[in-house]
Order: structure tokens, then C-alpha cells, then sequence
């Protein structure tokens, strides 16, 4: 109801909704982010759709949208086919909208048709501009430049305990056919949907903290649509995976696209299996190594031994050789010396005969002489005399005896025939213990034969 002075509430509304209908009477399209989405019981989508500044997050507009169960129920599997993920919060999109002014319900824009490909556009340029973003800060590889475990075998789990992929990923790392033992510990997140980023990055922490428990982590989760791989599509996700300080393994279940989580990963593979046959090979091939190596060394050490072995009869032989050698060398030496032993004997006792015999002839003279002077002993001395001489040539021939028998001791011949041995050193006499040492060969000649002997201390 209309007077001069004012207007009700109803007849204002009733104004605008006229003035909507002949400003846009056509349907419009219009770009703007989802902020909120819900879905009720009937079909019908509300979403609250807002533009933001370019350079934050602040909104600068904000409107209330509709899709009507009828138009939502063709448009869901439409755009969710073609865009490769369904409508989210956060999500950039061209949508055709009526806009509707009503007088109870206010002002509304409702949905008529959504183009999916120019929010695959979106989501084109909005990756690229993580992959930038992450590149400039210089951390978009740096996962991947970790050292990985020679043999993984602590792993963290990152998935949902009820998931298909995660009971597919165990049973492959535990029944495998070589035994292998793994430490396994799961730390539950959503694997998709709009809470799937801050339980995954708080899972990401939780392991942080335990970070000297663990070799690797894993990301895993089983099959699905292409849609509900949004969620490893963002900064904060990409950004925690490729500072983390251990080996980040992704099996997120997809075939064709490549999600930043798995750009920013040690390394992504297709699905949960493939992820615990990774770490399999890891382990299967640190094996393989460490058996072929101790091949190697087992045939380096034979042919080494086998070496060593020929060198040591060979040097063993050349010992022989040189003892022999030497040996006969002394023995000759010995016999020259026993042979001038003999000749200097002789010749000493030759020496002595004569000088005996000058000593008997000047004890003949002497006693002819004492025979003159002393005539009264000379009955005495002829009959002492022979006695005298007789026992004076016993003393000598005895002394001769003995230097005979001592010259036959020095014979190395009879030395040896008395126990004594010669033992030798590297070709000479050993004379003082301290000129060898533990583990070192001796030679020792006895009366008869030879032992070769090694020292012990």
C-alpha cells in the first residue's frame, strides 16, 4: 500500500522484484567462486557464491545461488565428468544464473547451466600457479633430493582405516614371498572432500613429531572417481609434503592426471599395490646386492688364498733351496776346517816330538855334566832317571791326549752327535731370541735331520 508520506515493506519489495524483471530479463553469465554448498533432502543445491580481491582473500561481492533438484540432478554428473571434479567450496565457476528478486525470500541468482570447461581452465591455471608459487620458494622439489633407505622397513601410513586400497597395500607388504618384516603404523585421515586437506596435513604432523620412528611415508587410498582428487590439489598440502624431512611415497589410485601431491613427492605411483611393491623391490634388491656382494668377496677371498697359496710352496721351495744350499756351503766350510784342524794338530805334535826330543838331549848333556860334578848322586839320578823320563813323557802324552780329544770336540760333526743344535734365521745363526718374532719361520740342524719350526712367543 502506497501513500504520500511512506511505503510498506511488501510494496518496496514488490518495486524491486519489477525493476529486477526489466533490468535482466535474460539469463547471465557470470563468474564467481563457491564459497558454501549444501545439498538437502529433495535435490535442491544452495550455494553461496562470492568474488574475492585479486591479490587476498577479502570478498568483494556476495550472492546467494540456487540449482533446483530437476536442473541439479543433470548438471552434477555433467560437470563432474567434464571438469574431472565435483562442485566444491573454493572452486572458480561460469555459471548461467536468472537473477530473482522475491518479497519474502529476497534476492537470489538461480542456476540454469554451468560450462565445466571454464573451470577446467581454473583449475588448469590454479595448479600451474601452485606449481610457480611452489617453484619460486624453491621447495617443489625437495622431497624428492632426500636420501631414501637402503631398507625401508618403518613406515608411516597416511589413509583411511577402512579404505580398499589401504587393506591391499598391507596385505601385499606383509604376504610377500621373501618374508620381509615392516614396522607399520597408520595415522587415519579423509581421503576426500572438503575436510581431506586439514586431516591429511594434520596426520603429516602427528608423524613429524615421531620423525626418528619412521624411514618413509605413504599417502595411499583406493580407488575412485577422478573428482574426488581435489583434495591433493592445494598449496598448504603440496607445501607440507615437499619440506618434509622423510620420503614422501604417493598411491593415490589414479591412472591418467598428476596430481601437485604427487609432483611434489619422493615419488608417485598408480596405486596402493604398486606402492608396497616399490618398497618390496627396495628391499628385494638391497638383498640382491648384499648377496652378490658377499659372492664376490667369497671368490675374491678363494683366488686370493689360491694365490697365496702357490706363492707360499713356491717360497717355501725356494727356502728349501737356499737351506740346502747353505747348508752344503757350511758342511764344506766345516770340512775345511776339521781338515786344517787335523793339520795343525799334527804339525803341533810334530813340533813337540822335536822339542822333546832337544829336551832329551839336553837332559842327557845336563846329566852328564851333573854326572861329573856330582859323582855321589850319580847312582841316584841313573836309577831315578828312567822313572823320571818315563813319567814325564805320560804327563805329556797325556796332555797330548787331551788336546787331541778336546780338538775332536770342536768338530761340529761330534758338537752336533751331543744334542747340540744350529738353528738359523733367515740364512744366519740365531744367537739372541729378540732377533725374531711371533708367527716367523726357523730352521734347525740336529745330528740328523732337519725341523723347520714356527714361533709361537
Amino acid at each position: 500500500m502506497e501513500t504520500k508520506d511512506h511505503l510498506t515493506l511488501s510494496a518496496l519489495n514488490h518495486r524491486i522484484r519489477k525493476t529486477f524483471e526489466a533490468e535482466f530479463p535474460h539469463p547471465l553469465w557470470v563468474v564467481a567462486e563457491i564459497s558454501e554448498i549444501k545439498i538437502n533432502a529433495s535435490g535442491h543445491c544452495y550455494l553461496e557464491l562470492i568474488e574475492k580481491k585479486p591479490d587476498s582473500d577479502l570478498p568483494v561481492a556476495k550472492a546467494r545461488a540456487a540449482i533446483w533438484a530437476y536442473t541439479f540432478r543433470m548438471l552434477k554428473p555433467y560437470f563432474e565428468t567434464t571438469a574431472g571434479r565435483p562442485l566444491a567450496p573454493g572452486l572458480k565457476v561460469l555459471v548461467q544464473v536468472n537473477v530473482t528478486f522475491h518479497e519474502v525470500y529476497g534476492y537470489t541468482l538461480t542456476i540454469k547451466d554451468i560450462d565445466p570447461v571454464y573451470t577446467v581452465g581454473e583449475m588448469a591455471l590454479k595448479r600451474k600457479e601452485i606449481i610457480e608459487r611452489l617453484q619460486k620458494e624453491g621447495i617443489l622439489t625437495m622431497n624428492k633430493h632426500l636420501p631414501f633407505p637402503l631398507v625401508p622397513q618403518k613406515i608411516a601410513i597416511i589413509s583411511s582405516g577402512t579404505a580398499a586400497g589401504y587393506q591391499d597395500f598391507i596385505h601385499q607388504i606383509s604376504n610377500n614371498p621373501w618374508g620381509y618384516f615392516f614396522n607399520l603404523t597408520l595415522f587415519p585421515a579423509i581421503m576426500q572432500g572438503s575436510e581431506a586437506e586439514d586431516t591429511l596435513i594434520e596426520a603429516l604432523e602427528k608423524i613429524y613429531e615421531k620423525e626418528e620412528d619412521f624411514d618413509v611415508v605413504v599417502i595411499i587410498r583406493g580407488g575412485g572417481s577422478q573428482a574426488d582428487l581435489s583434495s591433493f590439489d592445494n598449496y598448504r598440502l603440496a607445501e607440507h609434503i615437499a619440506q618434509f624431512p622423510l620420503p614422501v611415497l604417493t598411491g593415490i589410485g589414479h591412472e591418467k592426471d598428476e596430481t601437485v601431491t604427487d609432483l611434489v613427492a619422493y615419488t608417485n605411483l598408480k596405486t596402493p599395490t604398486a606402492v608396497a611393491e616399490f618398497i618390496l623391490d627396495r628391499v628385494r634388491n638391497f638383498e640382491e646386492e648384499v648377496t652378490g656382494t658377499a659372492g664376490m668377496i667369497f671368490q675374491t677371498a678363494k683366488q686370493q688364498l689360491s694365490t697365496h697359496d702357490n706363492n707360499l710352496r713356491h717360497f717355501v721351495y725356494e727356502i728349501n733351496s737356499l737351506i740346502q744350499n747353505r747348508l752344503s756351503g757350511h758342511v764344506r766350510k766345516l770340512d775345511g776346517i776339521k781338515q786344517k784342524l787335523f793339520y795343525i794338530s799334527r804339525k803341533t805334535l810334530q813340533e813337540k816330538k822335536h822339542q822333546l826330543s832337544g829336551y832329551i838331549y839336553n837332559l842327557e848333556q845336563e846329566a852328564g855334566k851333573c854326572l861329573g860334578w856330582h859323582h855321589q848322586k850319580t847312582g841316584l839320578l841313573t836309577l831315578e832317571m828312567p822313572r823320571l823320563v818315563k813319567q814325564y813323557f805320560t804327563v805329556r802324552k797325556h796332555q797330548l791326549t787331551i788336546l787331541g780329544q778336546s780338538l775332536s770336540y770342536l768338530d761340529p760333526v761330534n758338537v752336533l752327535s751331543r744334542g747340540y743344535s744350529i738353528t738359523r734365521f733367515r740364512g744366519h745363526a740365531l744367537k739372541r731370541s729378540k732377533d725374531v718374532s711371533p708367527g716367523e719361520i726357523l730352521n734347525t740342524k740336529l745330528f740328523k735331520g732337519e725341523i723347520k719350526s714356527k714361533i709361537i712367543k
